[in-house]
């Protein structure tokens, strides 16, 4: 027989394992990486790292190249967000209409959000090729070759081709959040508006956006959060390049941990957390602010 104690208790005994589980891999990592922060821990100090306090930050924020990682990241951060919310909305509505096919369309959205980063990669790569890529072959078909770029190792445009694909990889949740507020909201309010001699665009502006506004605020968090923290998408396009060109805070992270410079990877990922954290919170108090005039 169960004892009873096993009995009264045993809703906590399947919480246990997961908070091992969390605590483990979760908890305790981010408290040895804040606390390798203010040390020189790297491959040369691997056993007895020594405290510098703030001399990691204070590296990083002379770095030529986090800074530019800092402004790559809040260049990718905007334009994704923009564009993925803005052409997610708009592919949304469309969607939420009579559509024929509407079912296979929101298939291909969404595909791109269950292939990996690195995968779709690949076939972006194979697009991007400057000699044999489809863009490039049907820009020299149509008479326009002069618009055919090295799209991957051009520094001034490099960053553009990534963020196009981030576009792309982000559209499918994107959509479905969006499609799941429009259909909550009752036909009723757009006949009562038809009735009233409302157009398109009122009824847009009073009825779709206020009662949508809670799958914008979710949405527009998640695609920040995204953005901040692409890795992916730029490792496998361009690693960072050229020239860091696209290094962002995933990369740089990445490429001095690799190097064997923990602390100072641990004092630019502190950064990135508190970045994140900051930017987060204050969408979710301009979005709740919004939420509430509306």
């Amino acid at each position: 027989m169960i004892p009873k104690m096993i009995m009264r208790n045993y809703p906590i005994l399947f919480i246990v394992p997961a908070v091992i589980l969390y605590t483990v891999f979760s908890v305790v990592p981010s408290f040895v990486g804040l606390a390798a922060a203010f040390t020189d821990w790297s491959t040369f100090y691997l056993f007895n790292p020594t405290f510098v306090g703030w001399q990691n930050f204070k590296d990083l924020f002379e770095s030529t190249g986090f800074i530019g990682a800092i402004r790559h990241t809040l260049m990718y951060t905007a334009l994704h967000t923009v564009f993925v919310i803005a052409i997610g909305y708009a592919l949304a509505i469309i969607l939420n209409n009579q559509v024929k096919f509407k079912n296979a369309y929101r298939v291909i959205i969404f595909s791109p959000v269950v292939i990996n980063p690195l995968v779709i990669s690949l076939v972006f790569s194979a697009l991007y090729n400057p000699t044999y890529g489809p863009i490039n072959t049907f820009l020299r078909k149509i008479g326009l070759g002069a618009l055919a770029q090295n799209w991957l190792t051009e520094p001034k445009i490099a960053m553009y081709s990534v963020i196009i694909m981030g576009v792309w990889v982000g559209l499918g949740s994107t959509v479905v959040i969006f499609l799941a507020g429009l259909q909550s909201v009752s036909a009723d309010f757009y006949e009562s508006a038809t009735i009233d001699g409302a157009g398109g665009i009122k009824k847009f502006r009073y009825i779709t956006l206020p009662l949508t506004m809670h799958a914008l605020t979710i949405n527009t968090l998640l695609v920040l959060i995204s953005g901040l923290n692409v890795f992916g998408e730029v490792y496998g396009l361009t690693n960072g390049g050229p020239n860091g060109a696209t290094e962002v805070f995933g990369t740089f992270i990445f490429a001095n941990f690799s190097q064997g410079l923990y602390g100072y990877a641990a004092a630019a990922g502190l950064v990135f957390t508190v970045v994140v954290s900051i930017s987060s919170f204050t969408l979710l108090g301009l979005f709740r602010k919004m939420e509430v005039e509306y």
